[in-house]
């Protein structure tokens, strides 16, 4: 990824950089290609459109989620080997709930079933859409409904020959796929784009059928914006959701922020994608994926998957979550194309890290360590002076104390860092030496005032929003609680379109800002006072 540096941190001698008058360095991630259509909010939608949204995310329940689950998982689907008797049962069963729920078949022949080899078969069915000119768009949403059977060496972490049931792999993604087609089915939502709901056999095998689908489509290949695969989702803990592939289009986290601002789940975005579930050949044929993942467990190919273990309430709010995303792909104005640079990026999580770790601190504008003092004396005690710093030209020594900066009175750490990083650049320091004797300092400290206290990195994935990178101590950011890793996408209420508009917003900021982040998938709201 080419990339491009500008400085224009305030507290940082320059030569040759444009300063400007807020802390905030940026290492530019060139971008490859910009996309601005606001997916994180569907613009233009009626009120009548919004309460039956949210009247399908009320509709989804737990019952009905463990109603599926505890079904798929029961010993009379032996598992539900594709091209099984188990597995063959499995899929007359997700038949006969989709004919209920009165959805049209998307399969072979306008069926519900894709045959496929060794009697296996693909369960699909579709809502279509009811914009003209976008219904022959379509989004999938799916999950497999295969699992080992009674395992062997091969599938299974053993013991081999017992029903391996795969409550969580995966009837817990395919309950999720059921509700959500029922709800959408029952309450006669209306969506622009298509929705496929796709249950995928012989994953376990090696991803058979969906690779099956991509080679012969029941839709129009080029027409489909994006696949949402639930896999395993039955474990939530700790409410982390594990997300995959949202650096296959551009927009796709913000999206999927957005889509969890009721649940609140910590959403864990990864960016390597591994070949190992129905998300992978999607991937590799150029189209946007994300796949939902409540992580592994010592159940895993094992008989004990059982569905007593699910967390159903966790399946619960990450269909919500599904539902959510749904809604906002099938109803955005356009969706973003696939973004090749993520297969780039699939291939480890190092790129995450490097996007999430923090700038080195500059040097210091003072260039002196303190801490409060031993004895409850006024000010704060000298405990470090650093080598040809602002300090030491001013002649401060170690175990002296400050007791007024530029005539204010310092009552503690937190006052003084703050007075420090937000002071112009020539103040007086009233200092107390180790003999008791008062004197004024002199100060000229480095660089400019923080006014903000951010420093932002782009990313190529998300042009709407930007990284911080650096929270300067004392600062108005770090006094308002932002932290580095968070994605500022909101500045006072409206939308970033990229970051030129960041920094516009924060060069016309009068005497206060506020952000809205999302940090791991939740969004939080911060009021920045610049004047305090």
């Amino acid at each position: 990824m080419g990339r491009s540096r500008r400085f224009c941190e305030a507290s940082e001698v320059m030569s040759g950089f444009r300063a400007w008058r807020f802390a905030c360095v940026g290492v530019v991630l060139v971008l490859s290609s910009f996309c601005d259509v606001g997916l994180g909010r569907v613009a233009g939608l009626r009120a009548a459109e919004l309460a039956a949204r949210l009247t399908a995310r009320n509709r989804l329940t737990s019952d009905e989620l463990h109603r599926h689950a505890a079904v798929l998982a029961d010993d009379t689907f032996e598992g539900r080997e594709a091209g099984k008797r188990g597995g063959r049962a499995a899929a007359g069963y997700l038949v006969d709930k989709l004919k209920s729920y009165g959805l049209n078949g998307a399969g072979s022949d306008g069926g519900y079933l894709q045959p496929f080899d060794r009697e296996r078969q693909n369960v699909l069915a579709q809502l279509p859409g009811t914009d003209p000119e976008l219904r022959k768009e379509v989004i999938v949403i799916g999950a497999h409904y295969d699992h080992v059977g009674y395992g062997n060496q091969r599938n299974s972490y053993g013991p081999y020959g017992y029903i391996h049931n795969g409550a969580d792999d995966n009837a817990s993604g395919v309950a999720a796929v059921l509700e959500t087609a029922r709800v959408l089915t029952e309450l006669k939502v209306e969506l622009k784009r298509t929705v496929v709901f796709a249950f995928w056999d012989g994953e376990e095998a090696g991803l058979y059928g969906s690779k099956h689908w991509l080679s012969r489509p029941t839709a129009n290949l080029p027409d489909v914006r994006c696949f949402i695969n639930l896999d395993m989702i039955g474990r939530l803990r700790d409410d982390v959701v594990e997300v995959f592939g949202s650096r296959t289009a551009h927009g796709l986290r913000k999206l999927l922020t957005e889509a969890n601002r009721s649940e609140r789940l910590v959403l864990d975005y990864k960016w390597e994608l591994r070949d190992d579930s129905d998300h992978a050949p999607f991937f590799h044929a150029g189209i946007p994926v994300v796949m939902l993942h409540t992580g592994k467990h010592n159940d895993y190919h094992r008989p004990s998957d059982d569905v007593e273990k699910l967390n159903v309430d966790g399946i619960l709010r990450i269909s919500r979550l599904a539902m959510e995303t749904v809604f906002q792909l099938a109803d955005a104005p356009t969706v973003p194309k696939f973004r090749a640079l993520s297969k780039q990026e699939a291939v480890s999580e190092a790129g995450r890290k490097g996007m999430d770790r923090p700038y080195a601190a500059p040097p210091g504008r003072l260039g002196l360590s303190w801490r409060d003092g031993d004895d409850g004396s006024a000010g704060i005690l000298v405990s470090n002076v650093q080598y040809g710093s602002p300090a030491a030209k001013a002649g401060l020594r170690i175990g002296e104390r400050i007791t007024h900066f530029d005539g204010t009175k310092i009552d503690g750490d937190e006052l003084f860092q703050k007075l420090v990083s937000r002071a112009a650049p020539n103040i007086t320091l009233k200092v107390v030496d180790r003999a008791g004797a008062e004197r004024d300092a002199a100060v000229e400290l480095r660089g400019e005032p923080v006014i903000v206290g951010v420093s932002w990195a782009e990313d190529d994935a998300e042009p709407q929003m930007v990284v911080v990178k650096r929270i300067v101590p004392g600062s108005p950011a770090a006094t308002a609680g932002v932290q580095v890793a968070d994605r500022i996408y909101e500045v006072d209420g409206t939308p970033l379109a990229d970051a030129e508009d960041f920094d516009r917003r924060l060069e016309t900021m009068e005497d206060k800002i506020s952000f809205t982040v999302d940090r791991a998938g939740i969004t939080l709201h911060f009021d920045l006072r610049l004047d305090q």
